[in-house]
Order: structure tokens, then C-alpha cells, then sequence
């Protein structure tokens, strides 16, 4: 007997959990930005993960076929699809190792920020009066230091190299979610099941990652996703700058920096690591705008 309602138990568990999730797709295709930023995002990781069988060349090498006869970059043919840069080497092999270093660069970077701003955000909304005021006091200081200018001094102070932008973008990048968790965290702490689960005898700890964190992951979900950009732009703007990743490691922004010197006459060494970035940029967007749009209640109204 009891081995049969165990049964029964495990089943209907099991159909909740099934409806649950049709649920959540029968909502989410309602919303075609999640689709299209997610397959942008889904393509970018694939060429990520993948970048040494998808590379047709070594991206550092300079081929010696790889100029014209005057020195100059050649343009884009069967060889060299996206053309060769001013020391011959493929742009398309750099731009694939590009996209590794940039989506390394802001995801890892963002869940640092993630990290950090959750604690920051949960200690101070959660107990308030002087670990709120300290915390707060800190948080805007580094809000209002200008982001891009604040990492370029640290790295300045640390070195450029690849670690050092990461760790950069990571430690200094986490204000705004921090503000974020703390304004969810003031609402949600006077629920009525935080109070119950206090009245209960929980513990601080217990109350902070049970009951609140679980209701914070929305906003932060989503602000993350669109994280992941402001992060990409960054590392991208560092090494435009000569700062941030160093050559000859292929980074979509000493990609650029380097086009801009040969655009007038190869105009392709600045087009397609110019357009990649473009892209990553609005596939983490979008992504981020429909998950936004799709926990919104009022947006999900009409989609039942």
C-alpha cells in the first residue's frame, strides 16, 4: 500500500512537472524575440565552442599569399572569404576566435557581476539600516565612476591581458544589479510567507536564499541577459583602445581598431568584425526583451 501511493506520488509529480513546462512553451511562443535572440545566441555558442573546426586557418598566422603584390589586404574571395587584414592573416578565422573570446569576456564576466550583485543587493535590502546605508554608500560610488573609464584604469593597474579585462568588467560592473536585488528585496522581505517562514523560526540565511532569492530571478534573469552586452561592448571598447585584449589574440575589437586603419582602401577589415559584434549585440537584446516581455504579467494577459 504505501508502495503504491509512493507511486502514485512520483506520478503526479511527474505530470505537474510535464504540465508546467507546457505551459511555460505554450507562453513563451507568444513571443518571438525570445526565438530569434535565441538562436542568434544559440548559433554565437556554437561557433564559440566549436571555433577550431569551424576556422578554415590559423587566425594568427600571416599567409604570404595572404597580401597583394602592393602590400595591401586582399579582398574577399574562395581562399580568404571574409578578405585578409594589413599582415595577411584570415578575417574569418579571426572573427570565429573573436566570437570565443568576446562571449567568454561577457558571460563569465557576467555572472561575476551576478554574483557579487546578488549579495550586495540581498545583505542590504534584506537588513536594512546601517549595512544598507554602508553597502548603498559603496555601490553608488561605483556607479558613479564612468564604467568604461573605471576598467580602464584597473587594467592599466593590473596589465592588459586576457584575465585582467575579464576580472575588470566582473568587479566593476555589478552596481546596477546590486540596486535591482535590493529595491525586489525591500518588497518581497514583507510578504506574508517571509513573515510566516520567520514566525516559523528560520534562519536569516534559510529566509534570504529559500523564500527571497527564488522571487528575485526575474528581473535579474533579464537584466543579465542584456548584462552580457553592455560586458561584449566593453572588452570590445578596452581593446579597441590597445588596452584590453592584446594581438596577436583575435578580438573583435582590435579587429576594428586595426580596420579603421585600412578602411579606405580595404574597407572588409572593419566591415566583418564591425557586423559580428553587431550581431552578438542585438542576439542578446532580443533575448533579454522577450524574456523581459514575457514575465511582465501584463504582456502575458493576452497569450492565455
Amino acid at each position: 500500500m504505501v508502495n503504491h501511493q509512493t507511486t502514485m506520488s512520483n506520478s503526479d509529480y511527474e505530470m505537474a512537472r510535464r504540465s508546467a513546462l507546457k505551459s511555460v512553451l505554450r507562453h513563451i511562443r507568444h513571443f518571438p524575440m525570445i526565438y530569434v535572440g535565441g538562436l542568434i545566441v544559440l548559433l554565437l555558442a556554437i561557433v564559440a565552442v566549436f571555433a577550431p573546426l569551424l576556422a578554415p586557418h590559423n587566425p594568427n598566422f600571416p599567409f604570404q599569399n595572404g597580401l597583394t603584390l602592393d602590400g595591401s589586404p586582399k579582398p574577399p574571395s574562395h581562399e580568404f572569404p571574409f578578405g585578409t587584414d594589413e599582415n595577411g592573416r584570415d578575417i574569418l578565422s579571426r572573427v570565429i576566435y573573436g566570437t570565443r573570446v568576446s562571449l567568454t569576456v561577457g558571460i563569465v564576466s557576467t555572472i561575476i557581476n551576478l554574483v557579487i550583485g546578488v549579495l550586495v543587493g540581498m545583505l542590504a535590502g534584506y537588513y536594512g539600516r546601517w549595512i544598507d546605508s554602508a553597502l548603498m554608500m559603496v555601490t553608488e560610488t561605483i556607479l558613479a565612476i564612468p564604467f568604461l573609464l573605471f576598467c580602464m584604469a584597473l587594467v592599466a593597474v593590473l596589465g592588459a591581458s586576457f584575465m585582467n579585462v575579464l576580472l575588470a568588467i566582473g568587479l566593476l560592473g555589478w552596481g546596477v544589479m546590486a540596486r535591482i536585488v535590493r529595491g525586489q528585496v525591500l518588497a518581497i522581505k514583507e510578504m506574508e510567507y517571509v513573515q510566516a517562514a520567520r514566525a516559523l523560526g528560520a534562519s536569516h540565511l534559510r529566509i534570504m536564499f529559500r523564500s527571497i532569492l527564488p522571487n528575485v530571478f526575474g528581473p535579474v534573469i533579464v537584466f543579465s541577459m542584456l548584462n552580457v552586452c553592455n560586458n561584449i561592448l566593453a572588452e570590445a571598447g578596452l581593446s579597441y583602445l590597445g588596452i584590453g585584449i592584446q594581438q596577436p589574440t583575435a578580438s573583435w575589437g582590435n579587429m576594428i581598431q586595426e580596420g579603421v586603419n585600412t578602411y579606405q582602401f580595404a574597407p572588409w577589415t572593419l566591415w566583418f568584425p564591425g557586423l559580428a559584434l553587431m550581431i552578438a549585440v542585438l542576439g542578446f537584446n532580443l533575448l533579454g526583451d522577450g524574456f523581459r516581455d514575457w514575465l511582465d504579467p501584463q504582456s502575458r494577459v493576452g497569450t492565455r
